[in-house]
């Protein structure tokens, strides 16, 4: 099965959605998560693989390279989804994993959403989707709780978009998933909407700077997804410092 699965990473990368999304991906899907035909030792050199493909270009913009990296990413998700079923990544393969799920979050320039003619790019949704899994492994330390949302936090302040392609609500699962954790730590999260609320204030004080109102949009609207989720569960006590510091957050900036 695994040298299936390697000459299959190479249809990561096709303009052809069929052959990528539902070949492809869907056959991944299935050979390492519904039907766990892949041990241990294959899973982690597909991984190797699939860390080199999702960095293969990285920086470049408005080119067709942006579907290995993204769909290699999305791929990397379900390991990490089937690592947390049945651990298989050792202290370094997380270590690397989440690394690179920060990396590319943060340094990817093609943020197209949905490409005319080749379908779904969302190179920022899919590392959102493994950073969501990564966020719910027990081996994840406080210090990279911090990361993903520090990583999050920059993607939105930089991207010079408001997003629309459904990234917010990938990004506000990622750091659901951390808000769950029974030793969620708010300090990261309390910074950040500290930073927030000051750039609220400077988007409305002087001079009207469109730059900064789409800088502040974005986040915010990640962070409304966030509120809904934290929201609908209220008897989570490892979400109730975070979810009372959105709270203040979204009063200040309504």
């Amino acid at each position: 099965m695994l040298p299936l699965a390697i000459e299959a990473t190479e249809l990561l990368g096709s303009t052809d959605s069929e052959l990528r999304d539902e070949i492809a991906y869907e056959s991944f899907v299935a050979w390492v998560y519904r039907d766990q035909r892949l041990a241990p030792d294959e899973l982690n050199r597909l991984r190797v693989i699939l860390m080199r493909n999702a960095v293969y270009k990285l920086g470049h913009t408005e080119d067709d390279s942006l579907f290995l990296r993204s769909f290699s990413i999305l791929v990397l998700s379900v390991l990490a989804a089937q690592d947390l079923r049945v651990p298989f990544l050792d202290a370094m393969g997380f270590d690397d994993l989440l690394d690179l799920g920060a990396h590319s979050l943060t340094d990817e320039r093609d943020l197209r959403g949905y490409v005319l003619h080749k379908g779904w790019g969302h190179a920022t949704a899919h590392c959102a989707d493994l950073l969501k899994f990564l966020a719910r492994s027990p081996r994840l330390s406080r210090k990279q709780q911090a990361l993903i949302v520090e990583v999050i936090a920059r993607r939105l302040q930089t991207a010079r978009q408001v997003f629309t392609w459904g990234e917010d609500a990938r990004l506000a699962y990622a750091l659901a998933a951390l808000a769950h954790r029974g030793d969620a730590d708010p300090s990261p999260f309390n910074a950040w909407f500290r930073d927030v609320q000051q750039q609220h204030a400077r988007v409305w004080s002087g001079k009207f700077d469109p730059d900064l109102y789409v800088r502040e949009r974005a986040q915010l609207n990640t962070l409304s997804e966030l509120m809904a989720d934290l929201e609908a569960d209220t008897t989570d006590g490892g979400a109730q410092d975070i979810r009372a510091a959105l709270r203040a957050l979204r009063a200040d900036t309504h």
